[in-house]
């Protein structure tokens, strides 16, 4: 009697726990929903394998500034690099009376004409030296203001860089051959004369210049180009 009533509190104390453990156990779409709940609330790490990256764009290269050539200056017109053709007027201020003139070169004798001209006009008149010959230049002036007293005596020629004045290359009695030496009194707006300068030259020279210089100085001269020439064979 004893082991059948214990028998039977041995089975309601396990029907009471089953009941208990069933109680317990969460149900088949409690567990399914608490899964979706996870998984939309898990935030994936990507893959850094799979993670790709823009190559960079290589910098333009910025190339070096190229250098603007600097101009030559154009030569001054009656300079010694550009000096007053024959036939055009060159504009001028005469260094004393300060009067203003024009002068233009109109013809250039060399060589042999020019040598049978000085020697017939006197025979005070020498040969020019080795490698040397004479220049007669006729020039024409104008005066443009104020006064005016110019001679042959106020220029030079320029040969090869060396200078030719009427000391180093003295010519006198060209009167006598027709070839009045320039000299210019002018008073008159407007009054023009022309005459002859006598000068020398190297032989291989084939460009020497007049220079109308103010002092000794060859800094502010005004010059003329001395060619073409009329030459006789």
């Amino acid at each position: 009697m004893h082991r059948f009533l214990d028998q039977h509190k041995v089975i309601t104390a396990m029907s009471i726990l089953a009941v208990v453990f069933s109680a317990c156990t969460p149900s088949h779409a409690a567990i399914q929903t608490a899964i979706a709940q996870t998984q939309s609330a898990y935030t994936s790490t990507p893959d850094v394998a799979r993670v790709s990256t823009a190559a960079p764009v290589p910098a333009t290269p910025t190339p070096p500034p190229t250098a603007t050539p600097t101009p030559s200056p154009i030569p001054k017109t009656g300079s010694a690099n550009s000096p007053i053709p024959i036939g055009q007027k060159g504009t001028l201020t005469d260094a004393l009376s300060g009067g203003t003139f024009d002068l233009q070169v109109d013809e250039v004798l060399r060589g042999s004409r020019a040598i049978y001209l000085i020697q017939q006009a006197s025979t005070k008149n020498l040969n020019p030296p080795q490698g040397m010959e004479y220049v007669l230049v006729r020039a024409t002036v104008t005066l443009d203001a104020g006064n005016l007293n110019l001679s042959d005596l106020d220029f030079v020629v320029v040969s090869n860089g060396n200078l030719s004045d009427s000391f180093s290359s003295p010519v006198c009695c060209m009167a006598a051959v027709g070839y009045q030496m320039l000299h210019a009194d002018l008073s008159s707006l407007g009054a023009s004369t022309d005459g002859w300068i006598a000068r020398m030259a190297y032989v291989n020279d084939p460009k020497p210049l007049l220079a109308y210089r103010i002092g000794n100085s060859l800094s502010n001269a005004v010059f003329f180009s001395l060619s073409p020439t009329t030459q006789s064979p």
